[in-house]
């Protein structure tokens, strides 16, 4: 029973260490943190001791994976306590999917653990990009984020093809090596076979690095990172004024020559109003500074974060009062000809969008926002869009919806050119929550072999080329801004 334990919490602590981007240089230890939860499935199997004792160790091991890379969370709001219920939740779900693999390889003898153990965990990984408690924050191809020379590949497999081949990697090295009393001898082929799981996906990735080009239009774009703080300046009656300030000090050097000025999530606190998703209304005066910048150079878009309330009821002469509407937190284009807008989609679970809404809303009526609080009341777009002008097309992706591959497949499906993100971060403090959000942007524009232009109010902004590097940065909690050179490009990958 010790020895399982220890096994559980090493493995805990394995996943842990590889996970970016606290040790980048222990990013190879995730090809073996699955070995020792492997040993108590032996252990259990052979020795046949009750499931429940598989559960019982693995619930450990996650706990341990999930509360070491994502409890800060928690910090952007503690008094919900978003943080823990996702720790608690998620690690629940990991072990569920484990014990899954036990009892099903237990089962069926004659069917490889390889095969019940990768679909399993693919098909939880894929459930995670679509269901309302979606978090595909820890999905294992992301651990190679940090080193995307190693994984080039991803414009073929997508991140899914990094966690089959960690499963993989995991799966043959317990199986060589420790799967005793079943294997007694070791050959050469044997460690051949696992040096070659292990390289060659590199050695084929640094192929693919030296042999892709890439070609398409320029365009030159102004990043900004506004550094208010959320949870003190930004959301405040006077925030309009600290936001104008910021506006002037980051665009000073703006030139005929700059395409795009990109500003984090919800940059502008005033509220934007719309119609049945018609045209923007909004005061005018508080936005004067940005509409005269798009006067003064005809060809600048300016994207940034607001919030839209769009009033759905098509009485129109009900006062605003009465009717009902959607709170969106949306990407907002200006330029010189209009205004255009594209709404989140993919929602933070809790903090924006209360899980399984349809199904509870019935049962508790008016009263099911009061139960947490009146959090999760945003409502999400039902299709991805651009944002267009000229014959340059964008995908502004908003904070969360990064992280998500499928769903940033579908813009560039629709044409998506570059892809921009805003966010805020700083909900999180000066957390490994920013390093890793701006990490996983990387694997977005491996995948897409787009370029990817990160705004972020406190950061990490960033400009990260269609090969995974990141080409320049601006460090956490500073006011700037940058301007870099990108291409727009259209050859859509496998």
């Amino acid at each position: 029973m010790i020895k399982n334990f220890i096994y559980s919490v090493f493995s805990g602590l394995l996943f842990f260490l590889s996970w970016p981007t606290k040790f980048p240089f222990l990013t190879p230890l995730i090809f073996c943190a699955f070995i020792p939860l492997l040993l108590i499935h032996r252990d259990v199997k052979i020795n046949n001791k009750k499931y429940i004792l598989v559960f019982f160790y693995s619930y450990i091991s996650f706990l341990i994976f999930n509360f070491s890379t994502t409890f800060w969370i928690e910090k952007a709001s503690p008094a919900f306590g978003e943080g823990l219920f996702a720790v608690l939740c998620n690690a629940f779900f990991m072990t569920l999917v484990f014990t899954f693999f036990h009892i099903l390889n237990t089962k069926f003898k004659t069917i490889s653990g390889l095969f019940f153990l990768s679909s399993l965990w693919i098909g939880f990984e894929i459930l995670h990009f679509n269901w309302d408690l979606n978090w595909p924050w820890l999905t294992l191809g992301n651990v190679f984020s940090i080193h995307p020379n190693w994984v080039q590949w991803y414009s073929y497999t997508g991140v899914l093809g990094g966690t089959l081949w960690v499963l993989i990697v995991n799966y043959f090295c317990f199986y060589t090596y420790f799967n005793f009393p079943y294997k007694r001898a070791l050959h050469l082929k044997d460690n051949i076979l696992i040096l070659s799981l292990i390289l060659f996906p590199i050695v084929f990735s640094y192929i693919i690095y030296f042999t892709v080009d890439f070609e398409g239009k320029e365009a030159i774009v102004l990043v900004a990172q506004s550094n208010i703080n959320p949870h003190t300046e930004k959301f405040n009656k006077q925030a309009y004024k600290k936001e104008k300030s910021t506006f002037y000090n980051l665009t000073n050097n703006v030139n005929d020559s700059i395409d795009y000025i990109v500003f984090p999530e919800t940059y502008l606190s005033m509220k934007f109003t719309s119609i049945n998703y018609g045209e923007l209304d909004y005061n005018r005066n508080q936005i004067s500074h940005i509409t005269r910048m798009v006067e003064t150079y005809p060809e600048l878009n300016i994207i940034l974060g607001a919030s839209i309330y769009d009033f759905v009821d098509r009485d129109l002469k009900k006062s605003y009062k009465k009717r009902p509407y959607e709170l969106h937190n949306s990407a907002i284009q200006i330029n010189s000809e209009n205004i255009q807008y594209y709404y989140k989609s993919k929602l933070v679970p809790g903090a924006e969008q209360l899980p399984f809404e349809k199904f509870l809303k019935p049962f508790f009526g008016s009263n099911f926002l009061k139960l947490a609080g009146y959090a999760g009341n945003f409502s999400g777009q039902d299709t991805v869009s651009l944002l267009l002008s000229k014959n340059n097309k964008i995908a502004a992706l908003v904070c969360y919806e990064s992280v998500f591959p499928n769903h940033v497949r579908r813009f560039i499906q629709k044409g998506a050119e570059a892809i921009f993100v805003i966010t805020n971060d700083g909900w999180w403090g000066n957390t490994e929550g920013r390093k890793q959000h701006n990490a996983y942007a990387c694997i977005r524009a491996l995948e897409t072999r787009r370029y990817v232009v990160r705004s972020a109010n406190t950061g990490i902004s960033s400009v990260i080329n269609p090969f995974g590097k990141i080409e320049y940065s601006l460090k956490n909690d500073i006011e700037g801004s940058f301007i870099k050179s990108i291409q727009l490009l259209s050859q859509k990958t496998f």
